[in-house]
């Protein structure tokens, strides 16, 4: 597999420096890996920023061509746990698949809960669930969940659902169109063509009453994750380790190879945005099992029918539990645990604060005190880190970290705003007033110092308000 090294000085000692180079070129070669380019500070060195801007670079360069990225250790692309995942997310987006050099810990995210601290908390030791991971990953054995067609045979070994695999492989002939009149594969044709979209796709799979393992309808996420996994050509990734052949495929490899030429074509150009805090982060709460609701953002893209592309991004509110497949004998999974679109869960917050008399808002407002502990955003903080331990442990993959990532950040964001009203002598006549304006932060910290959560039902919201 192509590789690109990257490093960044730790120390001032040029031997140490020769020795993160030499450790990614011998990771490459004892893992056959064509090393294409080393990415380092260079001559005169540039800025760490721009030295990951160059690794960035590179990577965007390839088009929709993998790329494995080896570092030394996981303090070669940040110092903390949390800067660690963000940049682990970035190079995903950029095509870049993250391992360390050491061959005992390859896993970034494994060795960065046992290298690198997390909100002032040391790093956590999980030795043995690595070793535990690392043996069963050297015999390509399944871990976490399988996935959709195939099971976990007796053996631990990945075996074909029938069912579902003729499911997978409907979808790859459906989206990847036609071979090419030239009988090649189609994976560097300049402008493949391809069949129905993600979305037409997933229409029509739905409208024929299929559905997903977990019984839910197919969306274009769940079928976008489905055209990436090189698991249906018989590859084996995982931890470092790429075993092909390993299993029996469902996916001719030509088949893969033209799909992923047509979602190249039709991938959007990612650009970094701002990211815009939740109003109701860490204040809203599902009224059936009392967890925080989260904040999640889709972008959706479609073409017109005069060939013009449009774009558009759907921000909601939605409790972690709906997710979790368990649900009362007497109500929905979508009634027991509520989803909100972002806009209308903040209008109906507001508008029950603004309708309670100024009395009662007077008798609740309590400001939080300066020392006092941030109970919500060490709630925010252990969630992010116990969905990194998941990942590290084969349960999921770096794109199921994006939305824990976004709610750690924008709670922050929001103890910070409160913190600073706090600090600066936020009163009942500042907390009013910002009920009325359209600024998200003074709005938080406005709602924050009247109520301690609102209770959000599937059709209701019911503020608590605090006690003064």
């Amino acid at each position: 597999m192509r590789a690109a090294g990257y490093y960044r000085p730790l120390t001032f000692d040029a031997r140490s420096e020769q020795a993160a180079v030499s450790s990614i070129e011998r990771f490459c070669r004892e893992g056959f890996h064509t090393l294409a380019r080393v990415v380092g500070p260079g001559q005169p060195p540039l800025a760490e920023v721009d030295q990951y801007g160059v690794l960035i670079s590179y990577l965007e360069g390839l088009g929709r061509g993998e790329a494995l990225v080896v570092i030394p250790g996981p303090r070669h692309l940040s110092s903390t746990l949390d800067g660690l995942v963000g940049r682990l997310v970035e190079l995903d987006r950029a095509g870049g698949e993250v391992r360390c050099a050491d061959a005992d810990l390859p896993d970034p995210l494994q060795s960065a809960l046992e290298s690198l601290p997390f909100a002032g908390r040391p790093p956590v030791q999980n030795r043995r669930v690595r070793e535990s991971l690392m043996s069963k990953a050297a015999r390509g054995e399944v871990l976490g969940r399988t996935p959709y067609g195939y099971i976990a045979d007796i053996d631990g070994t990945f075996r074909i659902e029938p069912v579902e695999a003729g499911m997978v492989r409907r979808l790859f002939d459906m989206y990847a169109g036609d071979e090419p009149p030239d009988g090649s594969d189609g994976a560097d044709a300049a402008d493949p063509v391809g069949g129905p979209g993600l979305r037409r796709i997933a229409g029509i799979f739905n409208a024929e009453g299929a559905r997903t393992r977990s019984g839910r309808p197919w969306t274009p996420v769940t079928l976008s994750g489905m055209l990436r996994n090189r698991a249906y050509t018989g590859s084996y990734v995982r931890y470092g380790m790429r075993i092909a052949g390993n299993h029996d495929r469902i996916v001719p490899r030509e088949v893969f190879n033209r799909a992923q030429a047509v979602m190249a074509s039709r991938s959007p150009v990612r650009r970094s945005r701002a990211l815009t805090p939740y109003l109701l982060s860490g204040i809203a709460r599902c009224w059936s099992c009392g967890r925080g609701m989260h904040g999640i953002e889709r972008n959706r893209r479609w073409t017109r029918a005069d060939g013009s592309v449009a774009t558009r991004s759907y921000r909601y509110y939605a409790c972690p539990s709906r997710s979790s497949g368990v649900v009362d004998e007497n109500a929905g999974e979508e009634e027991q645990h509520p989803g909100w679109r972002e806009s209308d869960l903040d209008r109906a917050a507001l508008d029950a604060l603004r309708a309670e008399p100024v009395d009662t808002l007077r008798a609740s407002f309590n400001p939080p005190e300066d020392d006092a502990p941030n109970d919500e955003l060490r709630t925010t903080e252990q969630q992010f880190l116990e969905s990194v331990r998941l990942v590290a442990s084969g349960r999921g993959g770096v794109a199921d970290l994006v939305t824990p990532l976004d709610e750690l950040r924008a709670t922050r964001a929001m103890s910070a705003s409160v913190s600073s009203g706090a600090r600066s002598g936020f009163t009942f006549d500042d907390a009013l007033g910002s009920l009325e304006t359209a600024e998200p932060t003074e709005l938080h910290a406005a709602i924050a110092s009247f109520v301690d959560r609102v209770i959000v039902h599937a059709d209701r919201v019911e503020p608590v308000f605090r006690t003064a």
